[in-house]
């Protein structure tokens, strides 16, 4: 779809253009949001003012607000799995352990844009991916590997090699916990006998499992980050994007997790960040 004329998901040099040439303004009132364009330029400056006290957006910067509305997208994805269009997708891409394929040239436009978003390959990098965390309840619909369940990222990430050995991958917490993750138990299959230092490296995932459980009584659920208690709103995610600390998230990524950095200070460095360590605060 289009939004100024531009459709979303459109070129970089295509959103410069407009965001050069197109001021606007989002004006909300209740449940109505109109969008203003360039023919609001034409009206005086004091009316100009009155409705951007009406809460509005105070949109600026169109490739922010182009990534913000697609991100509307990845997280309804996420919440609303079973969803008409989560399945409608399902049919037409397909599956691979529990998320959407991207369709490669077969994908629409809209959706190419909007698994960039999810993949974190385009401007603004891993935004999205990083500010969503998996909560998990009685673990039967979170993967064990894949999903952000772990101090808010995946444990494929922290133990690739441990990942590209196990023989199921699509394991969900719940069934790695009954067959138990800790020293000696089933839940870890092997393509091949583990090696000396991959042994370590399970060692170093079973400490970090060792206080985790799960809660039968209660569901999984996915969780926004910056708003935990009413979710990802278009709004809540342009002024992340907009905000200066959002552009240094990578860098540091990329200094946590360089080859050279030893795995236990790369875990620490990153629950460190994320205010994840197991302090009696956090407990």
């Amino acid at each position: 779809f289009e939004f100024l004329g531009t459709g979303v998901g459109s070129s970089k040099e295509k959103t410069v253009w407009v965001e050069e040439s197109l001021p606007f303004f989002w004006w909300s009132s209740g449940s109505v949001k109109v969008c203003l364009d360039i023919s609001v330029c034409l009206c005086p400056f004091l009316l100009q003012s009155s409705l951007k006290e009406y809460r509005g957006l105070g949109v600026r910067l169109v490739r922010e607000f182009n990534l913000a509305l697609l991100g509307k997208w990845c997280w309804r994805l996420l919440v609303d799995s079973e969803g008409l269009w989560s399945r409608v997708l399902a049919a037409r891409y397909g599956r691979d352990g529990g998320k959407l394929r991207d369709g490669g040239q077969r994908g629409s436009v809209l959706w190419r844009a909007i698994v960039r978003i999810r993949e974190g390959g385009d401007v603004g990098g891993r935004w999205f991916e990083e500010h969503v965390s998996r909560r998990v309840g009685d673990g039967l619909h979170t993967f064990f590997w894949t999903d952000p369940w772990v101090d808010e990222i995946p444990l494929r990430e922290w133990f690739g090699r441990l990942f590209e050995l196990a023989e199921t991958k699509s394991r969900s917490v719940a069934e790695m916990f009954s067959l138990v993750w800790g020293v000696d138990g089933e839940a870890w299959q092997w393509r091949r006998q583990l090696r000396a230092w991959e042994k370590e490296l399970l060692r170093e995932c079973q400490i970090l499992l060792s206080n985790l459980s799960v809660q039968v009584q209660s569901p999984d659920r996915w969780q926004w980050q910056p708003d935990p208690v009413i979710g990802y709103t278009v709004r809540g995610a342009y002024q992340l994007l907009t905000a200066q600390d959002s552009v240094t998230m990578d860098d540091a990524e990329k200094l946590i997790w360089h080859p050279q950095v030893p795995l236990k200070v790369s875990i620490f460095a990153w629950r460190l960040l994320r205010d994840r360590l197991p302090t009696k605060a956090n407990l």
